[in-house]
């Protein structure tokens, strides 16, 4: 069972399962921003100074969504994606927590922030904050923009990782929060009905591309576990990492498929519109880990009333 595995065998790491959640939960942020955009160009690096152009993306009503996390088909994790655009601004926000008995085992809660501007095609991140808690314990994590490609870090309590890779600025140049990212990469797929481009990642302390590719279409089934059924996009999302990376073995587990092969297995994300009218919507996702093979279904969504994302934000 899934849960003597993690408990009896102390070498997977439950942190390192987390992170794969994480970066699922991130990638289910993906279409709400970019589901009528126009045609989108590859990022380009953001004006210093210009005033933004009208964007060229139409206001969708504010969306809430709300995805179960399964692992070895134990219901773990849930999550809850909130997004809203205004005019030329963008705000997306993710919550996840451990749920029923294993939040008691491993008690852990999540939050991303991210908001910025809309410059014709191109989102443009001007502010990123996450707050991972870990047995009680928070890390805040705030990435502020220059408006120039430039990008900082700042940690409360101040890092202290040792051992491990450091990004240059020059690495960090032009790169887009994990969240601002995934949308912009979703805008190709909706507009140019593919799921091939890279997008330049940093969250802090790793700096990776995501890298989509075209998969098809499957069908698939809810199975009572999703509010989805039926035919669907499916598109791969590989990670590459660049810099940022655990020199010792047990910190880098995030980044292996199994206890002796490295690198991540690609993400599977299967698109729909979960009713008429909505855009196309992750439905399912599905990847391996070090600790098992991790499934997130689509269990609810909603719209969201004037004003709940502020509402829900951690200042």
């Amino acid at each position: 069972m899934l849960e003597s595995r993690l408990m009896a065998n102390r070498q997977i790491n439950f942190k390192s399962f987390l992170q794969a959640v994480t970066l699922a939960l991130m990638l289910a942020v993906l279409p709400l921003a970019s589901a009528q955009a126009k045609k989108p160009r590859h990022h380009a690096p953001p004006a210093a100074a210009a005033e933004p152009a009208p964007s060229q993306i139409p206001v969708l009503p504010p969306l809430v969504a709300t995805y179960d996390v399964y692992v070895g088909g134990f219901h773990i994790v849930t999550s809850q994606v909130w997004f809203e655009e205004q005019g030329n601004a963008y705000h997306a926000l993710v919550k996840a927590q451990t749920r029923g008995i294993w939040s008691k085992l491993f008690p852990w809660h999540t939050v991303l922030d991210a908001h910025g501007r809309i410059n014709g095609e191109q989102l443009e991140p001007q502010e990123f904050f996450t707050r991972d808690e870990w047995g009680h314990k928070p890390k805040i994590t705030r990435l502020h923009y220059d408006g120039k490609g430039g990008v900082t870090a700042e940690f409360d309590p101040p890092n202290d990782d040792k051992n491990r890779e450091i990004v240059t600025p020059e690495q960090r140049l032009h790169s887009l929060d994990p969240v601002t990212a995934l949308l912009q990469m979703l805008a190709h797929v909706m507009v140019d009905n593919s799921c091939g481009i890279p997008v330049p990642v940093f969250d802090g302390k790793r700096r990776f591309d995501i890298t989509g590719k075209d998969a098809g279409y499957d069908q698939i089934d809810g199975e009572g576990y999703g509010v989805y059924s039926g035919k669907a996009r499916l598109c791969t999302a590989d990670f590459k990492m660049i810099s940022g990376e655990w020199k010792d073995r047990e910190h880098a587990r995030f980044w292996q498929k199994t206890e002796t092969e490295a690198g991540r297995d690609p993400f599977q994300i299967w698109l729909a519109p979960p009713a008429q009218g909505l855009p196309e919507m992750p439905v399912r996702l599905e990847s391996g880990s070090i600790a098992g093979l991790v499934v997130v279904h689509l269990s609810s969504w909603c719209y969201a009333s004037e004003g709940e994302i502020k509402a829900e934000a951690i200042d």
